[in-house]
Protein backbone atom coordinates (compact mmCIF):
# COMPACT_ATOMS: atom_id res chain seq x y z
CA UNK A 1 0.00 0.00 0.00
CA UNK A 2 2.89 2.42 0.95
CA UNK A 3 4.43 1.49 -2.30
CA UNK A 4 1.62 2.01 -4.11
CA UNK A 5 1.33 5.26 -2.74
CA UNK A 6 5.09 6.49 -3.64
CA UNK A 7 4.37 5.39 -6.91
CA UNK A 8 1.11 7.44 -7.16
CA UNK A 9 2.82 10.80 -5.74
CA UNK A 10 5.85 10.44 -8.00
CA UNK A 11 3.14 10.33 -11.15
CA UNK A 12 1.84 13.58 -9.68
CA UNK A 13 5.38 14.89 -9.59
CA UNK A 14 6.08 13.83 -12.63
CA UNK A 15 2.54 15.40 -14.44
CA UNK A 16 3.44 18.85 -12.49
CA UNK A 17 6.57 19.19 -13.93
CA UNK A 18 5.40 18.66 -17.60
CA UNK A 19 2.82 21.91 -16.88
CA UNK A 20 5.17 23.42 -15.37
CA UNK A 21 7.11 23.61 -18.87
CA UNK A 22 4.45 22.80 -21.89
CA UNK A 23 1.68 25.41 -20.94
CA UNK A 24 4.25 29.00 -20.28
CA UNK A 25 5.34 27.21 -23.61
CA UNK A 26 1.88 27.52 -25.53
CA UNK A 27 1.07 30.67 -23.56
CA UNK A 28 4.05 31.79 -25.44
CA UNK A 29 3.57 30.58 -28.91
CA UNK A 30 0.12 31.85 -29.05
CA UNK A 31 1.55 35.32 -28.14
CA UNK A 32 0.77 37.58 -31.15
CA UNK A 33 4.95 38.49 -32.67
CA UNK A 34 5.13 42.42 -32.89
CA UNK A 35 7.60 44.34 -35.81
CA UNK A 36 7.59 47.88 -36.00
CA UNK A 37 8.32 49.98 -38.69
CA UNK A 38 8.98 53.60 -39.11
CA UNK A 39 10.02 55.38 -42.81
CA UNK A 40 11.65 57.76 -40.82
CA UNK A 41 14.30 54.92 -38.93
CA UNK A 42 17.96 55.09 -39.13
CA UNK A 43 20.68 52.52 -40.68
CA UNK A 44 20.36 50.12 -38.39
CA UNK A 45 17.07 48.00 -38.75
CA UNK A 46 16.08 44.59 -37.34
CA UNK A 47 12.36 45.81 -36.59
CA UNK A 48 12.13 46.20 -32.99
CA UNK A 49 10.69 49.04 -31.63
CA UNK A 50 14.18 50.99 -31.01
CA UNK A 51 15.33 49.87 -34.84
CA UNK A 52 12.03 49.55 -36.86
CA UNK A 53 12.16 48.82 -40.30
CA UNK A 54 11.91 51.53 -42.94
CA UNK A 55 8.88 49.73 -45.03
CA UNK A 56 6.08 47.65 -44.64
CA UNK A 57 7.25 45.37 -47.07
CA UNK A 58 10.50 44.44 -45.09
CA UNK A 59 8.42 43.52 -41.85
CA UNK A 60 5.96 41.37 -44.38
CA UNK A 61 9.14 39.08 -45.22
CA UNK A 62 9.53 38.38 -41.38
CA UNK A 63 5.86 37.96 -40.79
CA UNK A 64 3.84 34.79 -40.25
CA UNK A 65 0.44 33.64 -38.76
CA UNK A 66 0.21 36.08 -35.44
CA UNK A 67 2.34 38.63 -36.37
CA UNK A 68 1.32 42.13 -35.36
CA UNK A 69 2.67 44.76 -37.48
CA UNK A 70 2.96 48.41 -36.01
CA UNK A 71 2.99 51.42 -38.65
CA UNK A 72 4.13 54.97 -37.22
CA UNK A 73 2.77 57.64 -39.06
CA UNK A 74 4.51 58.18 -42.76
CA UNK A 75 4.04 57.75 -46.31
CA UNK A 76 4.64 54.30 -47.17
CA UNK A 77 5.00 53.98 -51.24
CA UNK A 78 4.24 49.82 -51.95
CA UNK A 79 2.02 47.46 -53.27
CA UNK A 80 1.31 44.78 -50.50
CA UNK A 81 0.40 41.40 -50.32
CA UNK A 82 -0.58 40.30 -46.26
CA UNK A 83 -0.01 36.87 -46.06
CA UNK A 84 -2.53 35.13 -43.64
CA UNK A 85 -3.12 35.81 -39.97
CA UNK A 86 -0.83 39.04 -40.25
CA UNK A 87 -2.34 42.40 -38.68
CA UNK A 88 -1.05 45.69 -40.17
CA UNK A 89 -2.17 48.86 -37.72
CA UNK A 90 -0.96 52.06 -38.40
CA UNK A 91 -0.86 54.81 -35.57
CA UNK A 92 -3.03 57.40 -36.90
CA UNK A 93 -5.02 57.09 -40.01
CA UNK A 94 -5.26 60.42 -41.30
CA UNK A 95 -1.17 60.09 -40.99
CA UNK A 96 -0.08 56.37 -42.05
CA UNK A 97 -0.68 56.29 -45.37
CA UNK A 98 0.19 53.63 -47.76
CA UNK A 99 0.28 54.33 -51.34
CA UNK A 100 0.61 52.00 -54.20
CA UNK A 101 4.08 52.51 -56.03
CA UNK A 102 2.22 51.05 -59.37
CA UNK A 103 -1.45 51.35 -60.28
CA UNK A 104 -1.48 48.55 -62.22
CA UNK A 105 -2.08 46.48 -59.05
CA UNK A 106 -3.96 46.60 -55.72
CA UNK A 107 -2.47 48.94 -53.03
CA UNK A 108 -3.15 46.02 -50.64
CA UNK A 109 -4.15 42.22 -51.36
CA UNK A 110 -5.66 40.48 -48.08
CA UNK A 111 -5.27 37.32 -47.39
CA UNK A 112 -7.65 34.84 -44.98
CA UNK A 113 -7.00 35.93 -41.02
CA UNK A 114 -5.49 39.58 -42.30
CA UNK A 115 -6.61 42.79 -40.62
CA UNK A 116 -5.88 46.20 -41.27
CA UNK A 117 -6.27 49.22 -38.72
CA UNK A 118 -5.90 53.03 -38.81
CA UNK A 119 -4.34 53.50 -42.46
CA UNK A 120 -4.70 55.24 -45.41
CA UNK A 121 -5.14 53.48 -48.65
CA UNK A 122 -4.88 54.91 -51.60
CA UNK A 123 -3.30 55.29 -55.47
CA UNK A 124 -3.74 51.21 -56.62
CA UNK A 125 -6.07 50.09 -59.21
CA UNK A 126 -7.94 48.79 -56.47
CA UNK A 127 -7.34 50.02 -52.87
CA UNK A 128 -7.74 46.67 -50.70
CA UNK A 129 -8.33 43.41 -52.65
CA UNK A 130 -9.68 40.64 -50.54
CA UNK A 131 -8.93 36.88 -51.11
CA UNK A 132 -11.02 33.83 -51.62
CA UNK A 133 -11.13 32.76 -48.00
CA UNK A 134 -10.89 33.00 -44.50
CA UNK A 135 -11.86 36.14 -42.58
CA UNK A 136 -10.75 39.78 -43.02
CA UNK A 137 -10.74 43.15 -41.18
CA UNK A 138 -10.56 46.58 -42.65
CA UNK A 139 -11.98 48.36 -39.42
CA UNK A 140 -11.01 52.49 -39.19
CA UNK A 141 -10.09 53.00 -42.24
CA UNK A 142 -9.49 55.57 -45.36
CA UNK A 143 -9.71 53.99 -48.82
CA UNK A 144 -9.46 56.67 -51.60
CA UNK A 145 -8.79 57.83 -54.81
CA UNK A 146 -7.62 54.06 -56.39
CA UNK A 147 -8.55 53.87 -60.21
CA UNK A 148 -11.07 50.98 -59.58
CA UNK A 149 -12.61 50.08 -56.92
CA UNK A 150 -12.14 51.07 -53.05
CA UNK A 151 -12.64 47.17 -51.92
CA UNK A 152 -13.03 44.42 -54.34
CA UNK A 153 -14.21 41.08 -52.55
CA UNK A 154 -14.13 37.52 -54.17
CA UNK A 155 -16.05 34.62 -53.81
CA UNK A 156 -16.00 32.71 -50.59
CA UNK A 157 -17.55 30.14 -48.23
CA UNK A 158 -20.80 32.43 -46.69
CA UNK A 159 -19.83 30.81 -42.66
CA UNK A 160 -18.44 33.08 -40.12
CA UNK A 161 -15.02 31.63 -40.96
CA UNK A 162 -15.03 33.53 -44.03
CA UNK A 163 -16.43 36.84 -42.95
CA UNK A 164 -15.29 40.12 -44.21
CA UNK A 165 -15.83 43.05 -41.87
CA UNK A 166 -15.56 46.75 -42.91
CA UNK A 167 -16.09 49.29 -40.48
CA UNK A 168 -15.65 52.76 -39.13
CA UNK A 169 -13.96 53.36 -42.77
CA UNK A 170 -14.42 55.88 -45.10
CA UNK A 171 -14.48 54.87 -48.92
CA UNK A 172 -14.18 57.53 -51.21
CA UNK A 173 -13.37 59.00 -54.97
CA UNK A 174 -12.24 56.08 -55.75
CA UNK A 175 -13.05 55.60 -59.49
CA UNK A 176 -15.70 52.95 -59.32
CA UNK A 177 -17.42 51.30 -56.72
CA UNK A 178 -16.95 52.03 -53.28
CA UNK A 179 -17.13 48.04 -52.20
CA UNK A 180 -17.34 45.21 -55.00
CA UNK A 181 -18.29 42.17 -53.90
CA UNK A 182 -19.05 38.70 -55.31
CA UNK A 183 -20.40 35.59 -53.34
CA UNK A 184 -19.10 36.46 -49.73
CA UNK A 185 -20.61 36.67 -46.18
CA UNK A 186 -19.95 40.71 -45.46
CA UNK A 187 -20.70 42.68 -42.18
CA UNK A 188 -20.39 46.67 -43.38
CA UNK A 189 -21.03 48.97 -40.13
CA UNK A 190 -20.87 52.29 -39.58
CA UNK A 191 -19.05 53.62 -42.66
CA UNK A 192 -19.04 56.43 -44.82
CA UNK A 193 -19.16 55.33 -49.01
CA UNK A 194 -18.98 59.06 -50.71
CA UNK A 195 -18.49 59.97 -53.99
CA UNK A 196 -17.25 57.52 -56.04
CA UNK A 197 -17.73 56.78 -59.88
CA UNK A 198 -20.08 54.18 -59.83
CA UNK A 199 -21.93 52.77 -56.84
CA UNK A 200 -21.27 53.04 -53.57
CA UNK A 201 -21.73 49.68 -52.68
CA UNK A 202 -22.31 46.67 -55.78
CA UNK A 203 -23.44 43.17 -54.69
CA UNK A 204 -23.43 40.13 -56.94
CA UNK A 205 -25.71 37.10 -56.52
CA UNK A 206 -25.80 35.14 -53.53
CA UNK A 207 -24.16 37.53 -51.46
CA UNK A 208 -24.96 37.46 -47.20
CA UNK A 209 -24.73 40.96 -45.62
CA UNK A 210 -25.42 42.59 -42.61
CA UNK A 211 -25.67 46.73 -43.03
CA UNK A 212 -25.80 49.09 -40.82
CA UNK A 213 -25.16 52.81 -39.48
CA UNK A 214 -23.89 53.25 -43.12
CA UNK A 215 -23.91 56.67 -45.19
CA UNK A 216 -24.45 56.25 -48.99
CA UNK A 217 -24.13 60.06 -50.52
CA UNK A 218 -22.87 61.54 -53.61
CA UNK A 219 -22.23 58.44 -55.38
CA UNK A 220 -22.28 58.45 -59.08
CA UNK A 221 -24.11 55.57 -59.71
CA UNK A 222 -26.71 54.09 -57.01
CA UNK A 223 -25.90 54.34 -52.74
CA UNK A 224 -26.65 50.68 -52.50
CA UNK A 225 -26.90 48.06 -56.04
CA UNK A 226 -27.62 43.92 -54.91
CA UNK A 227 -29.05 41.41 -56.53
CA UNK A 228 -32.07 39.31 -55.39
CA UNK A 229 -31.11 35.91 -56.78
CA UNK A 230 -29.88 33.94 -53.77
CA UNK A 231 -29.41 37.23 -51.43
CA UNK A 232 -29.59 37.57 -47.79
CA UNK A 233 -29.31 41.22 -47.21
CA UNK A 234 -30.38 43.02 -44.03
CA UNK A 235 -30.20 46.69 -43.53
CA UNK A 236 -30.84 48.82 -40.62
CA UNK A 237 -30.32 52.59 -39.94
CA UNK A 238 -28.35 53.62 -43.35
CA UNK A 239 -29.08 57.04 -45.17
CA UNK A 240 -28.90 57.22 -48.53
CA UNK A 241 -28.19 61.01 -49.59
CA UNK A 242 -27.20 62.61 -53.13
CA UNK A 243 -26.74 59.54 -55.42
CA UNK A 244 -26.99 60.27 -58.82
CA UNK A 245 -28.89 57.48 -59.66
CA UNK A 246 -30.89 55.30 -57.05
CA UNK A 247 -30.64 55.11 -53.73
CA UNK A 248 -31.09 51.59 -53.86
CA UNK A 249 -31.33 49.39 -56.77
CA UNK A 250 -32.65 45.67 -56.76
CA UNK A 251 -31.31 43.73 -59.89
CA UNK A 252 -33.57 40.41 -60.32
CA UNK A 253 -32.91 37.30 -62.76
CA UNK A 254 -35.67 35.15 -61.46
CA UNK A 255 -33.65 33.75 -58.17
CA UNK A 256 -35.28 33.94 -55.07
CA UNK A 257 -33.78 35.93 -52.47
CA UNK A 258 -34.08 38.47 -49.61
CA UNK A 259 -33.47 41.94 -49.11
CA UNK A 260 -34.97 44.12 -46.03
CA UNK A 261 -34.17 48.05 -45.87
CA UNK A 262 -35.09 48.51 -42.62
CA UNK A 263 -35.39 52.38 -40.81
CA UNK A 264 -33.34 54.09 -43.93
CA UNK A 265 -33.55 57.64 -44.51
CA UNK A 266 -33.43 58.58 -48.66
CA UNK A 267 -32.75 61.99 -49.18
CA UNK A 268 -32.54 63.84 -53.15
CA UNK A 269 -31.59 60.69 -54.98
CA UNK A 270 -31.57 60.85 -59.18
CA UNK A 271 -34.36 58.64 -59.70
CA UNK A 272 -36.02 56.72 -57.11
CA UNK A 273 -35.13 55.87 -53.22
CA UNK A 274 -36.23 52.10 -53.96
CA UNK A 275 -36.08 50.88 -57.71
CA UNK A 276 -36.99 47.21 -58.56
CA UNK A 277 -35.34 46.29 -61.99
CA UNK A 278 -36.26 42.80 -63.47
CA UNK A 279 -34.29 41.50 -65.93
CA UNK A 280 -35.44 38.45 -67.04
CA UNK A 281 -38.85 37.36 -67.54
CA UNK A 282 -40.47 35.54 -64.70
CA UNK A 283 -43.19 35.40 -61.48
CA UNK A 284 -43.74 38.63 -59.87
CA UNK A 285 -44.37 36.74 -56.72
CA UNK A 286 -39.85 37.34 -56.22
CA UNK A 287 -40.31 40.75 -55.48
CA UNK A 288 -41.80 38.93 -51.84
CA UNK A 289 -38.18 39.19 -51.30
CA UNK A 290 -37.71 43.21 -51.44
CA UNK A 291 -38.95 44.34 -47.69
CA UNK A 292 -39.17 47.92 -46.58
CA UNK A 293 -39.69 49.01 -42.53
CA UNK A 294 -39.58 51.76 -41.62
CA UNK A 295 -37.88 54.33 -43.85
CA UNK A 296 -38.46 57.52 -44.91
CA UNK A 297 -38.03 59.23 -47.77
CA UNK A 298 -37.24 63.22 -49.04
CA UNK A 299 -37.10 64.57 -52.48
CA UNK A 300 -36.96 61.84 -54.67
CA UNK A 301 -36.73 63.03 -58.54
CA UNK A 302 -38.93 59.34 -59.84
CA UNK A 303 -40.59 58.26 -56.56
CA UNK A 304 -40.51 56.76 -53.31
CA UNK A 305 -40.50 52.78 -54.99
CA UNK A 306 -40.57 51.90 -58.07
CA UNK A 307 -43.10 50.18 -60.13
CA UNK A 308 -42.02 46.57 -61.70
CA UNK A 309 -38.94 48.13 -64.02
CA UNK A 310 -38.26 45.64 -67.00
CA UNK A 311 -35.59 45.50 -68.31
CA UNK A 312 -34.78 42.53 -70.52
CA UNK A 313 -36.60 43.03 -73.96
Amino acid sequence: MLNTSKIDLKRVFIAFLVLAVVVPFLTFADHNKKIFVDDNTGKTQDGSSKHPYKTISQALKKANKNTEILVSSGLYKENLVVPKGVEIYGHDRDETIIEAKSDDDSAVYLNGGSKLDKLTIKGGKNGVKVADGGRVKILNCIIKNNNRDGVIIYDGKLDDNNKVTISGTKIKDNGRNGIYAQKRNLVIVENDINNNGSDGVSFESGAKAWIGGTNFRDNSGSGLKVRLDGAQIFTKNNTFINNSREGVEVDAYGAAGRVDINWAKFENNGNYGIARIQRAAFSGNIWKGLTEEGTTFFKTEKGNVSAILNLFN
